[in-house]
């Protein structure tokens, strides 16, 4: 039997043994702040359960919200996202951008995008009108967009942005991974200064996006306990560490 378990057998079997510990000065000195490094990962993804459990409660009840219209979200100040949308009317005729994307189904492709008026025209909004997957995906010059998912609840959603590892757009191609007004603006052929940056109107199936279901929040409890668990591993190995060494000792 090892020295820790002969110890921990004592312990359990003589309550009025007096612990003696004289801690390692280096050892210990390393590990306090590793074990406060643990407890405050162990902390922060439980704010972080917390939080995203608030919005996910925020989100549905704004999904589940009456439809406004364009101007009333727009004009009225009344616009949030996951907000329902009534249908505006869109120009058959206007031009399209492409965005990379998925559709309900995680099909990857292209979200098909036009612009309606709003605000009596004074503000352009990017309208999600359909998807083009990528096996069926043609070349904007070509006139033969496909528009393969059918046209059901429009949202506000706040465009997507550039990231440090957004691949670079085409243009040419009609090909974008993130909103750039002035790119659009180019593709579409109207100002730039018109259109909208803080909203698009995206189709919805009215699950919620896929920033607020990446990392539900069970996931963020199971990271939690990962790190108090090692935290717990972190003070076995210690305190066992100092029972092998003799410097952690009970006496009666």
């Amino acid at each position: 039997m090892t020295a820790p378990a002969r110890l921990l057998q004592a312990i359990l079997t003589r309550p009025d043994l007096m612990a003696s510990f004289r801690p390692l000065p280096v050892l210990t000195i390393v590990m306090l702040p590793a074990l406060a490094l643990l407890i405050w990962l162990g902390s922060w993804q439980l704010d972080r359960r917390a939080w995203k459990i608030e919005l996910l409660a925020d989100y549905a009840a704004t999904a589940e919200a009456e439809p406004i219209s364009l101007d009333q979200g727009l004009c009225a100040g009344r616009a949030e996202i996951g907000r329902r949308v009534v249908p505006p009317a869109a120009d058959p005729e206007a031009d399209t951008v492409r965005v990379s994307g998925r559709n309900a189904q995680g099909v990857p492709g292209w979200r098909l995008f036009r612009p309606v008026r709003a605000c009596d025209g004074a503000q352009l909004v990017l309208m999600e009108t359909g998807f083009e997957g990528l096996e069926t995906a043609t070349r904007a010059d070509d006139g033969a967009l496909t528009e393969t998912d059918a046209f059901t609840q429009l949202r506000f959603e706040t465009p997507l942005g550039q990231g440090p590892f957004t691949p670079p757009a085409n243009a040419d191609a009609n090909e974008f991974y993130a909103f750039d007004a002035q790119a659009f603006a180019e593709v579409l052929n109207v100002e730039a200064a018109r259109l909208n940056d803080q909203y698009w109107l995206a189709l919805s199936d009215g699950a919620p996006p896929a920033y607020l279901t990446q990392t539900p929040p069970e996931r963020h409890l199971a990271y939690a306990i990962t790190w108090f668990a090692m935290m717990l591993a972190l003070l076995a190995v210690y305190f066992a560490y100092h029972i092998q060494a003799g410097r952690l000792t009970w006496r009666g």
